[in-house]
């Protein structure tokens, strides 16, 4: 059985493969499926990512939040491995950090209980809600705080049918995870 390390790098090396079709297809039905949940529906306030290169497009869930009049808000990361959220707008400036991503430098902090869906990040995802992170314990810690739905959307390399890692006590288990129809 692999470790975790050794899953995340086979799942980050198949997902830089995908083929743009592919991807193109996955991502588009996962969209369909998230716009259409009741997580969705009913969310006023939503939190996602700025996605990475080899992640899920986040941009087309920012820009229908906004079409739709809702909250979007992304994170910052902060010392001791905490995050902070920032609403997302026209005035919000972002940088690029030492992980590689764009996180908001300014914009108004939502307080976790503030939030009715988190579109959460990760690299493998199991269909009863367990999730293999990037490995920094951010959202463990900071999901705990939340009340919100905690939904994933899974691209089909990051899907598992049942954890294949130890899954510890601090992990949170999702409220649903979205495979992709699209193989």
């Amino acid at each position: 059985m692999p470790t975790k390390s050794e899953l995340r790098q086979q799942t980050i090396q198949t997902l830089k493969m995908m083929p743009d079709e592919q991807r193109q297809a996955a991502s588009a039905d996962l969209y369909q499926q998230l716009f259409a949940s009741d997580y969705w529906q009913t969310a006023h306030t939503v939190a996602t990512t700025v996605s990475g290169d080899f992640e899920l497009a986040t941009q087309p869930i920012i820009e229908r939040a906004h079409a739709e009049g809702k909250t979007i808000a992304v994170p910052e990361t902060l010392p001791k491995r905490q995050m902070a959220f920032h609403v997302l707008d026209g005035q919000t400036q972002l940088a690029r950090t030492k992980f590689g991503l764009l996180e908001p430098t300014n914009g108004m902090i939502v307080a976790p209980a503030e939030f009715e869906l988190i579109i959460v990040p990760g690299l493998v995802f199991a269909p009863t809600g367990e999730r293999l992170g990037f490995g920094g314990g951010y959202y463990d810690r900071y999901l705990p705080r939340t009340t919100g739905a905690k939904v994933a959307l899974a691209l089909p390399a990051q899907q598992i049918q049942q954890a294949s890692w130890q899954v510890e006590p601090f992990d949170v288990i999702l409220d649903a995870v979205l495979n992709a129809a699209v193989k």
